[in-house]
């Protein structure tokens, strides 16, 4: 199909100066749109429409030339075919898709017709004949012209159907338009809500989340802080005490040092030696020495004269613990720190003695007899009482003292130095205890006066 490629009014003016007819086709996308150009494509279409010499245009639905187009001749339905003549009259529209057979049809009729008109003026004469001929001709006119104005007033109105047709089906799709473009937004509406409360809750659990970790964070703060000042705290009471011991410590050396040093200067200006001798019996002794005198001499004055009943024994004191071994006994009492005061322990020495075999059927028989031997001498005491004792030797009659023995001053303290425990009982005689053993005696309460006087039990009094 060959289609004029010029503009309306071009096309318009070609129509007319020629007298064919102005073939207008509007098309569309849709499927009759398709169908109605593969019609005017057919060979017997293009074949037809050439041959009757119309000026045919194509015009693309909603474009420009269109709408000028249906400001003119309103076009209800797309696609659609207006034959309009040289007049500028609608010879035939035709809407829709319809078949080539059909659409040749329609052709021939708008042909016959378009010549019809054309034949019309072509037979008038002059003078009666053409008198006659022109009212010939207007009655044929006449008779023909009904015809033409029906057709005419049959595609306007067919025209103003589709157009009020079209106007409905716009509003209707406005309509729905209006409807979708409402749906639409309503649901664009609800998704950017949903959209917004989704956020909002998103945002929502950050914070929370946030929240517990600045307040997991601040607890680990708090928590260190407070392990730090408890690690201050014990660092400062370890420190503190530890001054404090370093303090005591150099204190009691100080103190332990002062007094060695007062110790020493004592015993460098003391002249004497006031020692204290303790028994394991818990007896005791005082004796004053010369500071110069050695061990050696309180060695043989325990054994002359104190007579522990053991000859082996060493000496040690208990402030500072000390034990003297036979080598210190060369030393003076003031080298041994030992004046101008000082407490004497008697430690005997354990010394294990095997008995020979034969005496043991004899120990058997005395273990036997000694509990007899025991109670005689018990009711022997009680019953006869006890001999008197032998008056001590006269002065003169003792043995010389040895050089290096105390000297004679201190006779009475000798004789009176050693001093036991009294216990006394109730009414009647009176025994005296010497560690484990019990030695009874007849003398009374009033002959130990002189013992309570001196005995206090820790022996106070003797230094």
């Amino acid at each position: 199909m060959k289609w004029f490629e010029g503009s309306i009014p071009e096309a318009i003016s070609l129509a007319k100066s020629s007298r064919k007819v102005f073939l207008v086709f509007i098309e569309g996308t849709d499927g009759l749109s398709k169908n109605m150009a593969s019609t005017y494509e057919t060979e017997e279409v293009s074949a037809k429409l050439q041959g009757c010499g119309c000026v045919a245009i194509k015009l693309s639905a909603g474009s420009e030339p269109c709408q000028q187009f249906a400001q003119i001749y309103p076009v209800v339905v797309v696609p659609s075919t207006f034959f309009i003549g040289f007049n500028g009259i609608p010879l035939e529209i035709i809407a829709g898709s319809v078949a080539p057979e059909e659409f040749i049809d329609k052709i021939d009729k708008v042909t016959q017709t378009l010549l019809t008109s054309l034949q019309m003026p072509a037979g008038s004469g002059t003078g009666e004949g053409n008198v006659s001929q022109g009212v010939s001709a207007t009655a044929g006119s006449n008779a023909s012209g009904p015809s033409l104005e029906d057709k005419v007033a049959r595609a306007k109105r067919l025209v103003e159907e589709r157009r009020i047709q079209k106007l409905k089906e716009e509003e209707e799709e406005e309509k729905a338009r209006e409807r979708e473009r409402r749906r639409v937004s309503r649901e664009l509406q609800m998704a950017q809500q949903s959209h917004t409360e989704e956020e909002m809750r998103e945002w929502a659990r950050k914070r929370a989340q946030e929240k517990q970790e600045e307040r997991l964070h601040r607890e680990r703060v708090q928590a260190q802080i407070a392990q730090d000042r408890a690690d201050r705290a014990e660092r400062y009471q370890r420190e503190k005490a530890k001054e404090e011991m370093e303090k005591k410590e150099q204190a009691a050396k100080l103190a332990k040092i002062q007094q060695e040093k007062d110790a020493i200067e004592a015993a460098a200006q003391s002249q004497q030696a006031r020692i204290q001798f303790r028994l394991p019996d818990g007896s005791s002794a005082t004796h004053t020495f010369e500071a110069d005198a050695t061990l050696q001499v309180l060695h043989d004055f325990v054994v002359e004269t104190i007579q522990p009943g053991f000859t082996s024994f060493n000496f040690s004191i208990m402030f500072p613990r000390r034990e003297f071994t036979r080598d210190q006994y060369s030393q003076t009492l003031r080298e041994l720190q030992l004046a101008p005061s000082a407490v004497v322990l008697i430690m005997p020495n354990q010394a294990v003695v095997q008995a020979p075999s034969g005496t043991s059927v004899m120990n058997i028989v005395w273990g036997l007899f000694s509990p007899l031997l025991f109670l005689w001498r018990l009711a022997s005491s009680f019953l006869f009482g006890s001999p008197s004792p032998q008056p001590a030797a006269p002065e003169s009659e003792r043995p010389p003292a040895p050089p290096d023995s105390p000297r004679a001053t201190d006779a009475e303290e000798q004789s009176g130095a050693r001093r036991r425990r009294p216990q006394q009982a109730r009414g009647g005689n009176v025994y005296q205890r010497h560690g484990n053993i019990y030695r009874f005696s007849n003398r009374r309460s009033s002959d130990d006066d002189d013992d309570a006087n001196t005995w206090n039990g820790n022996s106070t009094q003797q230094m």
